[in-house]
């Protein structure tokens, strides 16, 4: 190749990794909204997150870009408990921990093909409610926590999260906020702004969005039953250490070389070695709660993904150029119980 093809090459590849380390961002951020999302239902009284939060869902197989013909079906649980503690009569502290889980299952996979069949994160929250005079209150939340495949433990699994939120409550029927959000992981810091809003104009409809995390309509039968319609947006970045990755090239250099591939596999490759993979999805669909007993919900939510991404990453975190997927969208439904805090 010509210096001045390569020169050229190398300025394309550089390009694509800049969009792709775009689009992991957002990952994260999306990742992030719905991490800290979890604080917004309870702004509107008190500021208290559920007590206890249990989901499960399926998403269908779908037909990867690369190899083909492999299908990846993806079915993801999360289980998430907060404990308030009163420190006065308007100041809470309220620690928590969730737990979620992707596990993927494979269909039709190549000879070779990794099957990377599960990935999961752990965070550890504390949340800090100050409630103002004036009917101003402020939400402080910190949350870290470790995410990957946990096929082995270092710190690239480490990563950390932030709230700060003020909200007002206008009147009975309204409260607005507005804060902003922010993580650490993979060596990168991701800022964002955020805002909550909470309409119930009648007894019958609540409209509830934390943006940029989710978006809610709701029609409201006697505290018993909700219908209605909702938007999500949700991602992750897990750290890959498992050893057919890390140990086969372009992670690891190969005592000899294959003839029959261009790459020298005695040279290791770490811009081209895969550290975590970011995975984003936008989802909305149809949204149903019943009240079982005391405060304990039943919900169901179905719909249809909107976009579905996943970037694998090197270490530097910037994205391995041609590596990136966007997989078909899909039906999905998603099964959950809640234990909401009293509202007395």
């Amino acid at each position: 190749m010509r210096p001045a093809d390569r020169a050229a090459a190398r300025s394309a590849e550089q390009l694509r990794g800049g969009t792709c380390r775009r689009i992991a961002r957002i990952s994260r951020l999306f990742a992030l909204a719905a991490l800290l999302g979890a604080l917004a239902p309870g702004a509107a009284w008190a500021q208290l997150p559920d007590l206890a939060d249990l989901s499960a869902q399926y998403m269908p197989g779908a037909a990867l870009e690369d190899p083909r013909p492999t299908r990846a079906q993806v079915t993801s649980y999360e289980v998430g408990v907060n404990v308030p503690l009163p420190l006065g009569e308007k100041t809470f502290l309220i620690p928590g921990a969730v737990y979620h889980v992707e596990a993927v299952s494979y269909a039709d996979a190549l000879p070779g093909f990794d099957q990377l069949r599960a990935f999961h994160s752990v965070d550890v929250s504390v949340l800090f409610v100050q409630l103002l005079p004036r009917d101003w209150s402020l939400s402080l939340r910190v949350a870290p926590g470790l995410a990957g495949d946990f096929e082995g433990f270092d710190g690239g699994l480490a990563r950390i999260s932030a709230l700060g939120l003020v909200t007002h409550t206008l009147s009975e029927r309204l409260v607005l906020g507005g804060g902003a959000l922010a993580s650490f992981s993979f060596g990168t810091l991701l800022p964002l702004p955020a805002a909550y809003v909470d309409w119930t104009p009648t007894p019958y409809f609540r409209l509830e969005a934390f943006l940029p995390g989710f978006a809610a309509a709701k029609l409201l039968f006697s505290d018993r039953v909700e219908i209605g319609l909702r938007a999500d947006l949700a991602g992750n970045a897990y750290a890959v250490r498992d050893a057919r990755v890390a140990g086969a090239w372009p992670c690891a250099a190969q005592p000899a070389d294959d003839p029959a591939t261009e790459p020298d596999e005695r040279v290791a490759r770490p811009d081209r070695c895969v550290d975590h993979i970011a995975c984003s999805v936008a989802t909305a669909g149809v949204t149903l709660g019943v009240r079982a007993f005391g405060t304990v919900w039943l919900t169901a939510h179905a719909g249809h993904s909107l976009f579905r991404r996943f970037e694998p990453m090197n270490a530097d975190d910037d994205g391995i150029p041609g590596e990136g997927q966007s997989m078909p969208n899909v039906l999905f439904f998603r099964a959950g119980a809640t234990w909401r805090i009293p509202r007395s």
